[in-house]
């Protein structure tokens, strides 16, 4: 026999439970919470992201002529600036900008990308010193002046035994003279240097190229590094967002059912206890909302500052998260494809080869070198001697004026060979080599380390993957559990503590969820970071893509 229910009254039922009757303030605030996590539905995804539907690579090239706009809004401060002043640093403007032209802006924008291309131009700027090394060198020198020379001058012995009688170069005995000269001397002279043989010099050159290239190699890890920075900043902030929009949610309704609670309380329905109960559920929801709201500030400015935008604005990100695809490559051929032209191996092993080719540099100096010199020149002098006195002495030898050119030229070649320096070249060629097995060293350290960083940032994302779908199941049956609350409760034959239990439990599932698709995207852009093609080059086109290039997943699959 089949027994019809009875629909009883939400009074009625309350009081045939032995409930309180339910709270139109708390049904109020569950009607929000529902809204709450609808809106939250649509910004966290539910289910797997069409490829296609996500964000392309950052480079400039592909944004839309607003966002392009936005880069120029957003162009960084000069980097000697210095606020002085508070107004100088107060926010003004929030902008809310994508990942796509947050990695665009830090192109532009970033101080240590800057750095790295300046460090590339001093490299090229030192190669094409030694370079000229070895052509001629040519040079003008040009000199002029004057002087003034007083000189007096006695006879102690007279010279008559060496001149015959009359001579003009007699002098008398005891006598004396007192000469001032003034001179003006005038030179001009073309010289030329040539090192025909220099041992020292081509091991230059082969120094200062190693140190080019892994400049340049330098600039590459760079970028793969601002790509993986700028990423966790973005999703980091993205997560602050979630959290504080559901804990809110949560201080929203614990304050309902506070009210609730001090109401029943009032009326004698509830103990002391519940109402203390509800004021310490209360208080740290307040506590966890306030902890997410510094967190959204400081990833706010961690963003700013990492992107250089004006001092006045502060940066915020859409709310729609995006989850990446599953990596597409097993960890083997991940650690492999994450070794192969990898710019900071690369750049270490062109780190080695320039100490190397600095030892050969600093023992070339022990080896001779051949110079051919040649030098032409031309000068003009006047010497005045507006006073002579003359008591017996030197009358043959003084011109009052006199003026004089002269012309000169000289060309040979010149061999240096440094015998002996007591260990100075070959002790720097030993300290080179031993820097050499140094860096040898580092990039055993380096590649272990990759290694590390890739398997770590795998296993984490193989994880994040799970544990998506694990805070998905646990979200859904929360959605569940709260639906069927929120009727019980309206309903009567659930009370204030049912409701509780089942929003923490859903917040829980939902901050989940938000988290583990967060630790998706950053280990996805901590493997993306080992393997992300980039150019070399500075002034070179730049693309940073969110997600492993087909190209490069496909080279590593058929590797």
């Amino acid at each position: 026999m089949l027994i019809a229910p009875v629909l009883l009254a939400p009074g009625l039922a309350a009081a045939a439970a032995g409930l309180p009757p339910p709270s139109e303030l708390l049904l109020r605030s569950l009607e929000r919470f529902e809204r709450d996590a609808a809106a939250l539905d649509q910004v966290v995804p539910a289910g797997e992201v069409d490829p296609a539907g996500l964000p392309g690579s950052a480079g400039g090239d592909g944004l839309s002529p607003a966002e392009q706009g936005l880069l120029e809004q957003l162009a960084a401060p000069a980097p000697a600036t210095i606020p002085a002043a508070a107004v100088a640093v107060t926010i003004e403007q929030e902008v809310r900008l994508s990942l796509p032209v947050a990695l665009a802006l830090a192109l532009r924008n970033s101080p240590a990308l800057a750095q790295e291309v300046a460090s590339v131009q001093e490299r090229r700027q030192w190669l094409r010193s030694v370079r000229g090394r070895f052509w001629p060198e040519l040079w003008l020198e040009l000199g002029g002046g004057g002087r003034q020379m007083a000189s007096y001058n006695k006879v102690w012995q007279d010279n008559a035994a060496l001149y015959p009688a009359g001579s003009p170069f007699l002098v008398d005995p005891n006598g004396w003279n007192r000469i001032r000269e003034n001179q003006l001397l005038g030179t001009a002279a073309l010289a030329l240097r040539w090192d025909l043989v220099n041992f020292e010099r081509g091991a230059a050159l082969s120094e200062n190229r190693q140190e080019l290239e892994a400049a340049e190699h330098r600039y590459a890890n760079r970028l793969r590094q601002l790509q993986l920075e700028v990423s966790l900043s973005f999703y980091s902030l993205q997560l602050a967002q979630q959290l504080r929009r559901i804990r809110q949610a949560v201080v929203d309704n614990d304050s309902a059912v506070l009210a609730e609670v001090i109401a029943l309380e009032g009326s004698g329905l509830v103990p002391r206890l519940d109402r203390l109960r509800a004021e310490a559920a209360l208080q740290q929801s307040r506590y966890r909302l306030a902890q997410t709201e510094a967190q959204r500030r400081s990833r706010q400015r961690q963003l700013s500052n990492l992107l250089n935008v004006p001092f006045t604005v502060t940066l915020t990100t859409p709310e729609a998260v995006r989850l990446q695809p599953p990596w597409p490559l097993d960890l083997e051929r991940t650690v492999v494809a994450g070794f192969r032209d990898n710019p900071e191996l690369l750049a270490l092993q062109a780190a080695r080869q320039a100490l190397l080719r600095q030892a050969d540099r600093r023992a070339a100096e022990l080896l001779p070198q051949l110079r051919l010199y040649a030098r032409a020149g031309y000068g003009e002098g006047i010497a005045d001697k507006p006073e002579i006195e003359l008591r017996g002495c030197c009358a043959a030898t003084n011109i009052p004026q006199l003026y004089q050119q002269n012309g000169a030229w000289e060309a040979g070649l010149e061999l240096r060979w440094r015998l002996f320096d007591a260990g100075v070249s070959s002790g720097a060629a030993g300290a080179s080599r031993a820097a050499a097995d140094r860096t040898t060293q580092a990039l055993a350290e380096g590649r272990n380390a990759i290694r590390q960083r890739l398997e770590a940032a795998f296993f984490d994302h193989r994880a994040a993957l799970e544990q998506i779908l694990a805070a998905r199941a646990s979200y859904g049956s929360a959605r569940e559990a709260f639906r069927d609350v929120r009727a019980r409760y309206q309903l009567g034959l659930a009370n204030y503590t049912d409701v509780s239990d089942t929003i923490r439990l859903l917040t829980q599932a939902m901050e989940g969820v938000a988290e583990s698709i967060t630790l998706a995207n950053g280990s996805y852009a901590q493997l993306l970071r080992e393997l992300l093609p980039v150019p070399d080059q500075p002034g070179a086109p730049v693309s940073l893509p969110l997600v492993l290039p087909a190209a490069a997943a496909g080279e590593s699959t058929g590797s």
